[in-house]
């Protein structure tokens, strides 16, 4: 029994001890203002954050050995350039003073410093394969459907770059990569009439309607100029009859 009271007053004093311990704490933080980030390689402007308890009176920020600054009104916080301090590793820790004369100590944050021209090799390094795998998608994806449509006996109306009607002829066109990109839309070369116009990227719907309103006045046009078997039968007699007359 006395070995139970003895363990339940020994939680208690840890749980006070603690929450004692948490109030006290002096919590330093790092965020990115404008810069880059690689994991702990950082560059550009971040800023050290501290929070403590509601008697924190002033904070010196440290960089390494050395103090960087002092702070003494709420928040606690310190902006900084990394292309002030020398490439490397850097250790960043934070000491604050409460109004009774306490001094509190805060965790510590490494991160390595490193200069603009690494940062923007990393970048492109970092975002060039993911562009790259997006274009290549991107051209799958196009692919696949022009063979869809070569499949179905359709011409490329839409691609990459999307697709429009001719001002000239009102015929669909996928518009080409080589197109000028003016403020409006593309200058691109119709590869129905051959002019060139200014384009703009229309909805798949309507290239589809177009194309196949195209389809049929083709189809018009084609059984307007192929004659009926009895036109065939009637031109034929007529050609056997002048025959008749021939020496």
């Amino acid at each position: 029994m006395i070995r139970k009271m003895w363990l339940v007053v020994w939680v208690l004093l840890s749980v006070t001890v603690t929450a004692v311990a948490a109030q006290d704490a002096l919590r330093l933080s790092l965020s990115r203002d404008f810069g880059a980030g690689f994991g702990a390689e950082i560059q550009g402007r971040f800023s050290m954050r501290v929070e403590g308890p509601d008697d924190l009176e002033r904070v010196l920020f440290f960089i390494d050995e050395t103090q960087v600054a002092e702070q003494t009104t709420p928040p606690f916080r310190y902006q900084f350039n990394t292309g002030n301090f020398p490439p490397g590793t850097h250790v960043m820790r934070a000491v604050g003073i409460t109004a009774d004369g306490r001094e509190l100590t805060s965790n510590t944050i490494i991160r390595t410093f490193i200069t603009s021209s690494e940062s923007n090799r990393r970048l492109v390094t970092t975002i060039a394969p993911v562009i790259g795998l997006v274009i290549a998608v991107s051209l799958f994806s196009w692919w696949v459907a022009s063979r869809g449509q070569k499949a179905s006996g359709q011409s490329a109306i839409n691609g990459p770059f999307g697709g429009s009607i001719c001002p000239k002829c009102h015929k669909p066109f996928a518009r080409h990569w080589w197109g000028l990109n003016v403020v409006v839309g593309k200058f691109d070369r119709c590869p129905h009439c051959h002019k060139w116009s200014i384009v703009q990227r229309t909805h798949p719907d309507l290239l589809q309607a177009s194309y196949e309103a195209m389809l049929q006045a083709e189809k018009g046009a084609t059984d307007a100029s192929t004659p009926s078997p009895a036109d065939q039968e009637k031109s034929f007699r007529k050609q056997l009859d002048d025959s008749r007359f021939d020496n």
